[in-house]
């Protein structure tokens, strides 16, 4: 068998395989990992890989042994935090074993290896890793077995590879493999530009470039005009980029591959590994929902994910209600589980139904388990089991590898647990574990290369022959570790012990020697693409640039530099030997806003009949067409679920709890009233504004605490003061008669001592300006609408009662009233204003003509006379802007 190893070829490598024609049987281009696997399977060395956060997981216990003996140089980082104390102290432990480590005294070289000795040798063993089995497969080799391979090239010299890759180089030699170093690509032949840098890398004189297309340094001011030029340049070969090679050290070709489909060229296909796809956000989330306090945001995460855990019917009624009342235990959230149950009774129904539900509860048992106390570690391996069921049942043996990416973590995550050998274990443990269990991450499934000529390496150092075109996407930034953690004494020590340390001036020499090969390999073209800011953030020059900056400089410099933003000003730019043509698209409008609209028929006459609400008329009056979009042809503003913002969810607590300890009838004593608000608050946060749980919101919460038991105590004071009664809270109310029949529900309906009914809207908001300039202005057309609810004859008192300020505001002269305000116009003249212009403006509605009343110009098509002339921030708040085009341009 023929091997090709190069220390970056791992993940892919050009060319991809050892032979000189499309194809090769018996041979293979490897890294590392690829060598390993090869040479295991065949010394009989295979065996199941095991997980990292499993590894790490055990050594840290091994450590927390180790330190409960004596002190070590790791204890008190160990204190402060374990895991990743324990992460990097193995990364350094699996460096030495790869390296020859032998766990025994180094003499005078200092604690830290001998502590890491003690680590090593309490038990149990720890499962092996990479660095185990190259140990391993030297030890076989040395020792007489035999592998499969002929011939065993390597792509760096020799003397490059670090000290443990040496050593098993010189141990398949010994067993009889042919060792060699792969011949270095030459210079292209020629004078031109490429061929000049590629003798200066080579050891040569400096030479002058006069930019003929071989060497391009391609600027952009951002990675997407980056990528817009090199696609344009690709599609101007006329083969379509057959034959060249992609260096993309980001692994993502997503913006290239955006510009390449609008051409009509085949995608690349590279995507960088994330831990952030959906199915993978299933592991992290699942644990999120199970720690009190409950954060609502990430149960409705986990509810929103494209493969929820439950059925995506059900839920989104459960998102829904935790929207409404972000909470578990309050009736938006019972009222959905009732709906749910109903819909599983009818689908499945029986044991099947039971099970089904079952499941599901099981899901949503959130809020459990305290972030600092910790959860059993028993319970916290059910939740990964959970997840591991889930996501095979999902896969159904598709072999998803979304779905089993996390399968493995959630297994992974359970023997973590087991490895740690602790309960219960915190929330900040296990958030470090599912960490580093989803750490790897999934290239993008979806994202696939299409058929086409081009190849991509994610590795400079992976191009290691020829190639018609390098395109060096991203030539920025830096690469790799240069650096050891080791002192002179301690590398001393292990060096007498056998154990050979890379220097870190080896790890730069290979390094600068993967970044040339590019240059080197390249025949016909080399483009270096260098964008000056890339996702926003500002790139910078790349270890190579600055090794070939004395063949840059000047007119050198300028004459193989190109402008990728002169595409969009020039129908015909030079570019790495292609002349590239652009056409230039004719330019259109966008629609303009228009303050009338011809309403179609069917809508018009949908119009006719229809009941309002305080709401809708408060639309109408604002803008006849919002109403019109709104409430007439029900269009609605996409929107996904989301959790109210605190004020909201103080408000509605002041409400649910308002109706708890205002009864209907008597109005009980402020004092009672005050003990009975103190006392179910906790539980009413907990059922519909869990948010208020969480540390950001400790000072809202606070404040509410003290606040709204007296604001409730204060309104019943004000209440019984009056002599009033209770009639209900959240009172649904309609009226047929007249126009326009209104249906609304009321906040408060009391009744005084002659009867009389009075209409209180509660109200939380930080400032009573708004509330007390609508009084006074005669603008209140909620509580008009209200009003003329309960009283169609007269119009009911009605004000609004400030939660947050404890303040009742009324009209003078209302039963509500102990100092009213002075007002331009009564309730029921507001009222009248408000029937009088509903009249001319669904007049207009059905006649098939529509007002966008902050459109200028809109004046003159307004009827006359109107009660409620159009205010200034009139669009402020609305979200049809983009229908009327009032947002759109125009």
């Amino acid at each position: 068998m023929h091997v090709v190893f190069g220390m970056a070829a791992d993940g892919g490598a050009h060319p991809a395989h050892p032979g000189t024609g499309s194809g090769a049987v018996g041979g293979a281009v490897v890294g590392p990992a690829g060598l390993l696997d090869l040479l295991a399977g065949q010394l009989g060395l295979s065996g199941p890989p095991v997980a990292p956060v499993v590894r790490i997981a055990a050594w840290q216990a091994k450590l927390e042994a180790a330190a409960a003996v004596g002190p070590r140089f790791y204890s008190a980082s160990l204190v402060a935090d374990a895991l990743s104390t324990a992460r990097l102290l193995l990364s350094w432990r699996d460096d030495l074993t790869e390296a020859g480590w032998v766990p025994v005294d180094t003499g005078t070289a200092g604690p830290r290896l001998a502590d890491l000795a003690a680590a090593e040798l309490t038990p149990p063993p720890l499962p092996r890793c990479r660095s185990d089995l190259l140990r391993e497969v030297i030890s076989r080799l040395a020792g007489g077995a035999r592998s499969e391979l002929a011939t065993f090239e390597t792509i760096e010299d020799l003397d490059l590879l670090p000290p443990p890759w040496q050593a098993l180089a010189r141990a398949l030699s010994d067993s009889g493999v042919a060792v060699s170093r792969r011949p270095s690509t030459t210079p292209t032949a020629g004078d031109g530009d490429l061929a000049r840098l590629q003798r200066f890398l080579g050891g040569g004189g400096i030479g002058s470039l006069v930019g003929d297309g071989s060497l391009t340094l391609l600027e952009s001011r951002t990675a997407i005009m980056a990528a817009e030029a090199v696609a344009d340049w690709v599609a101007h070969d006329p083969g379509r980029g057959r034959g060249t090679v992609f260096v993309v050290p980001s692994g993502d070709t997503g913006l290239l591959d955006g510009a390449f489909a609008r051409r009509g060229l085949p995608a690349l296909g590279a995507s960088p590994r994330s831990t952030h796809r959906g199915a993978l956000q299933l592991l992290p989330l699942a644990f999120s929902v199970a720690w009190a306090p409950l954060d609502p945001q990430k149960l409705l995460e986990l509810l929103l994910l494209p493969t929820p855990p439950i059925d995506r019917w059900a839920a989104r009624l459960l998102a829904g209600a935790l929207s409404r009342e972000p909470g578990v235990g309050g009736p938006a959230w019972a009222d959905a589980w009732s709906a749910i149950e109903a819909g599983v009774a009818e689908r499945d129904g029986g044991a099947a139904g039971k099970a089904i539900l079952a499941e599901w509860r099981a899901w949503m048992e959130v809020g459990a388990h305290g972030r600092s106390s910790g959860m059993p570690a028993a319970a916290a391996a059910a939740i990964s089991d959970r997840v591991r069921r889930w996501a095979l049942a999902t896969d159904g043996g598709a072999r998803d590898p979304l779905l089993l990416c996390a399968v493995g973590a959630a297994d992974a995550l359970s023997g973590a647990f087991g490895a740690l050998g602790r309960s219960p274990v915190t929330a900040t443990q296990v958030e470090g574990l599912i960490d580093i269990a989803v750490a790897e991450g999934l290239p993008d499934p979806a994202h696939v290369a299409e058929e086409g000529g081009a190849r991509v390496v994610t590795r400079p150092g992976a191009v290691w022959g020829e190639a018609a075109r390098i395109v060096w996407w991203g030539f920025s930034g830096t690469e790799g570790q240069t650096r050891q953690p080791w002192t002179e004494a301690e590398t001393a020590a292990l060096a007498g012990a056998g154990c050979e340390v890379e220097t870190a001036a080896r790890m730069r020499r290979r390094a600068a020697a993967h970044w040339e090969q590019p240059v080197l390999a390249a025949r016909g073209a080399l483009v270096l693409v260098t964008p000056s800011l890339d996702r926003g953030a500002e790139v910078t020059s790349h270890p190579l640039a600055h090794r070939m900056a004395p063949m840059l400089r000047g007119p050198s410099r300028a004459a193989i530099s190109a402008d990728a933003e002169a595409l969009l000003a020039d129908a015909r730019v030079r570019l790495a030997g292609r002349e590239v043509i652009r056409r230039a698209h004719s330019k259109v409008d966008l629609p303009a806003a228009r303050a009338t609209w011809a309403l179609p028929a069917s809508l018009a006459d949908a119009v006719q009949g229809r009941a309002e609400t305080a709401s809708s008329i408060q639309d109408l009056l604002e803008c006849q067409f919002r109403w019109v979009l709104r409430h007439v042809a029900r269009l609605r503003a996409g929107r996904a679920h989301a959790i109210p913002a605190r004020d909201r969810l103080i408000g509605n607590v002041a409400h649910a709890l308002a109706e708890a300890v205002l009864p209907v009838g008597r109005v009980p004593d402020p004092d009672e009233v005050r003990r009975a608000a103190v006392a179910g608050l906790d539980a009413v946060v907990d059922a519909i504004a869990a948010p208020l749980r969480l540390s950001g919101s400790s000072g809202e919460l606070a404040f509410a605490r003290a606040r709204i038991p007296d604001s409730l105590a204060t309104l019943a004071a004000l209440l019984a003061d009056r002599g009033m009664a209770v009639v209900g809270m959240e009172v649904e109310r309609a009226s047929a008669a007249g126009a326009p029949p209104i249906r609304s529900r009321i906040d408060l309906l009391v009744r005084d001592r002659q009867g009389g009914e009075a209409v209180i809207d509660l109200k939380w908001t930080s400032s009573r300006t708004w509330r007390r300039t609508e009084l006074e202005e005669g603008r209140a057309i909620q509580l008009a609408t209200y009003g003329h609810l309960v009283a169609p004859a007269g119009g009911a008192p009605a004000g609004y009662y400030l939660l947050r300020q404890r303040e009742l505001l009324a009209e003078a002269g209302s039963a509500l009233a102990r100092e009213g305000l002075r007002v331009a116009r009564t309730l029921d003249a507001t009222w009248e204003a408000m029937e009088t212009d509903w009249g001319k403006l669904t007049r207009l509605a059905r006649s098939g003509r529509g007002l966008a009343t902050g459109v200028p110009g809109v004046a003159e098509h307004l009827p006359a006379d109107l009660g409620f002339p159009p205010g200034e921030r009139v669009c402020a708040f609305c979200d049809m802007g983009h229908v009327c085009r009032v947002r759109a341009g125009g």
